[in-house]
């Protein structure tokens, strides 16, 4: 049985704010998705809606912070382009009756729109999206794995926390990613040296299955903290990611809400192919959460592309 979408949307909410040249025109567009804009107009007006019709986007006005808010609606309209392309490249459908119950079932239109915090106009995307996501993750259960080489870093030092610890660390793997085991074990650091399967993350560890871990292309450093509740920074070189085996045919019990963020994990090298630029009023793109974020210093994590994937 499907939760109901508020109870998904709700989520990745609470995630997500716990954090020139040819084309569409920056000045007009509040993102830009590869060839695809985000119109500034849009977003205004899905804004000022929440602020006239959503208690939490009221409190957040009194408070200074509707920007949190602005970044969300900025993001869920991202993700609903990047679905859309997701969607014609692999293949995936949303099914219209499906969308139409997810939405009788989350308490129609009004309810999902005040609860979700989207225009009511929009409630048809988000359903869509999430059935496409969901659909996009079970494609991958059973043929997506990645082979990871690297450490984690856990404590701080004076002057220099984990988080800056690892990303330097991250960038010295990336300029030479052939000794990216000798690197690790030079500072001093545990060596991780996995083949991770996609399918038996979701289960066992659904924050790393959902993390920019699987959604990374082979080459790419990742300095992510896949965990909420325990502490540590990952540094890892994707030194292999294959999507060559077969799909599960007897899908494998996964919570819900854990299948819609692994589907849009899976937007990940779709957001990189073709490009997500933010305009700076909203910050810039994180490519790590997939969400934009306020500036340089929140950004969740980076991905480093090594001297093998930009040759």
């Amino acid at each position: 049985m499907r939760r109901p979408i508020a109870l998904l949307t709700a989520l990745l909410a609470g995630l997500v704010l716990a954090g020139c040249g040819s084309g569409p025109s920056q000045v007009y567009s509040a993102a830009i998705v590869g060839d695809r804009s985000v119109p500034l107009d849009d977003v205004q007006q899905e804004i000022d809606w929440l602020l006239d019709n959503v208690p939490q986007a009221q409190q957040a006005q009194r408070q200074g912070k509707v920007d949190m808010f602005a970044r969300e609606v900025v993001r869920g309209r991202v993700i609903h382009q990047l679905a859309q392309i997701a969607a014609k490249r692999e293949g995936v459908t949303a099914d219209r009756g499906e969308i139409d119950e997810l939405i009788r079932g989350s308490g129609g239109v009004d309810e999902v729109s005040r609860s979700a915090g989207v225009e009511p106009s929009r409630v048809r995307d988000l359903a869509s999206d999430q059935v496409v996501l969901q659909e996009l993750a079970r494609k991958y259960i059973g043929r997506l794995s990645v082979s990871l080489v690297g450490t984690v870093i856990t404590g701080d030092e004076p002057g220099n926390s984990a988080k800056e610890q690892a990303t330097a660390l991250g960038r010295r793997i990336a300029d030479d990613p052939e000794r990216a085991r000798a690197i690790a074990r030079d500072a001093g650091h545990q060596l991780v040296d996995e083949k991770l399967d996609f399918a038996e993350a979701l289960q066992n560890d659904p924050e790393l299955a959902t993390s920019a871990v699987f959604g990374s292309r082979e080459g790419t450093v990742v300095v992510v903290q896949p965990s909420r509740q325990q502490a540590g920074w990952l540094v890892g070189l994707v030194d292999e990611r294959r999507t060559t085996g077969q799909a599960d045919a007897a899908e494998p019990q996964v919570n819900p809400e854990y299948l819609y963020f692994a589907g849009l994990r899976m937007l990940q090298p779709v957001a990189e192919d073709v490009g997500v630029r933010i305009n700076p009023r909203y910050g810039l793109w994180d490519e790590a959460a997939l969400s934009p974020a306020p500036n340089e210093d929140e950004l969740t994590g980076r991905l480093l592309r090594s001297r093998t994937v930009n040759s």
